[in-house]
């Protein structure tokens, strides 16, 4: 049975979402973006000829810190769905510029609607995620059984 939302996420840790730094490599060069802020450069090109994509993560779910181990057998798992849906993804990873939580990895993956992403936050426990469209701001969505909420 998946895990359903955790619960709605406070303030303080909705800014800590958007203050994050997400980081993924396109080609030779590790593009860095945030929520609500454009992408530009070789992840902007990216989009541009990919079409938008969605960044999920596995680590930590409903914000609670797992072991090393037990976040990298949950990320584990959700590479083996999206391989199963036949899903490519690139992988990358988000972090607190403040250094109070560690890197959490992440996977950035084209071609996957925003109701399969939301479905897939929900069932790895995550409170949110993020969605990339060429040419506009990256969006910081939370994850809901009744679809993807704007934040």
């Amino acid at each position: 049975m998946p895990d359903e939302r955790p619960g709605v996420p406070d303030p303080g840790l909705l800014a800590a979402y958007r203050k994050a730094e997400y980081v993924v490599p396109i080609g030779a060069r590790l593009c860095r973006f945030q929520p609500d802020r454009p992408t530009s450069g070789p992840l902007g090109a990216w989009l541009a000829d990919n079409g938008p994509a969605g960044w999920l993560s596995a680590f930590n779910p409903g914000s609670r810190r797992l072991s090393i181990l037990d976040n990298l057998r949950r990320h584990d798992a959700l590479w083996r769905r999206l391989r199963l849906e036949g899903r490519t993804a690139l992988v990358g990873y988000a972090a607190d510029p403040y250094g109070a939580w560690p890197d959490e990895t992440s996977l950035l993956v084209p071609g996957i609607g925003l109701e399969r992403l939301n479905r897939l936050a929900l069932d790895f426990g995550q409170l949110a995620f993020l969605w990339l469209e060429p040419g506009r701001p990256v969006r910081l969505l939370l994850a809901d059984p009744s679809g993807p909420l704007s934040t």
